[in-house]
């Protein structure tokens, strides 16, 4: 049995490391989808993934140049040591072979029955660009996860923002309330003081009614004190004239006093005769 061309070398880089490309591709991005939904073990599938890609690019630097295929063989003109004659004109090598169709010819009929055209090829060829730019890009996937951590931060912050909100609207609330009852309490104080200003009026008319009351009573107050004191100064008078009468009297007394000796001695003068 012929042994296959190419060896281990060529099966591990045509056959199996295809299929290791989107296998790694796979894993990278489950391990960025578990970091971006912040599951359990996000971290360690990253690593994993991110590991698994660094390992196939490793083994992608190692991956053998593709030999080219010589197509002087098909078109003689691209040969480097092609010499066309000066009266000799470039011509295309026949896809009819001697005898018999040519395999190219039968390539070229497939080609149109799939509608293989050159517009084909070329999004073909920008596939495959695009393709390499992707895979290319996928070392930018820690720096996603790093933004990813960032964005996880700022979200918790705004969380503990709108707690803190939350509780600051909670004794808002509490003091708006508050301030409710407190104008509830300031309107019957306010009904209080009407009342108390209503009954302080009516306190202040009944103090003029009583002070015009007091005054009436000190003016007859007046009056009558000076009629006591006119009453007084006539008691004074009368009291000097009684001293006089008093005086007269004592003396009026004695004299009679003195008469009734006399008298008394004539008597008995007149007895004795």
């Amino acid at each position: 049995m012929a042994k296959k061309k190419g060896g281990f070398g060529a099966l591990l880089y045509e056959t199996i490391m295809p299929k290791i490309y989107g296998i790694g591709a796979s894993v990278v991005i489950v391990g960025a989808l578990f970091k971006i939904q912040h599951w359990p073990g996000a971290n360690e599938m990253l690593e994993i993934g991110l590991g698994t890609e660094a390992l196939i690019f490793f083994l992608s630097a190692f991956e053998p140049k593709h030999p080219e295929v010589d197509w002087s063989k098909v078109y003689p003109e691209l040969a480097e040591d092609f010499e066309a004659p000066a009266t000799h004109t470039a011509t295309r090598i026949s896809n009819k072979p001697a005898h018999g169709e040519s395999p190219l010819l039968k390539i070229d009929e497939m080609l149109k029955t799939a509608k293989v055209d050159q517009n084909l090829l070329d999004n073909l060829g920008k596939g495959l660009t695009n393709l390499a730019t992707s895979a290319s890009q996928m070392s930018n996937l820690s720096n996603a996860a790093v933004a990813t951590n960032d964005y996880a931060k700022n979200v918790q912050a705004a969380s503990a923002s709108l707690s803190e909100m939350n509780k600051s609207y909670g004794v808002a609330m509490t003091a708006v309330k508050a301030m409710s009852d407190a104008s509830k309490d300031t309107s019957e104080y306010h009904k209080q003081v009407q009342t108390v200003t209503k009954n302080l009026a009516a306190l202040n008319t009944i103090y003029e009614m009583e002070l015009k009351d007091a005054d009436s009573h000190v003016k007859n107050m007046n009056k009558f004190y000076e009629s006591l004191t006119g009453a007084m100064q006539g008691l004074s008078k009368v009291g000097d004239n009684t001293a006089k009468f008093t005086s007269e009297l004592s003396s009026l007394t004695n004299n009679l006093t003195a008469l009734n000796k006399v008298y008394g001695s004539m008597l008995t003068a007149m007895k004795g005769q």
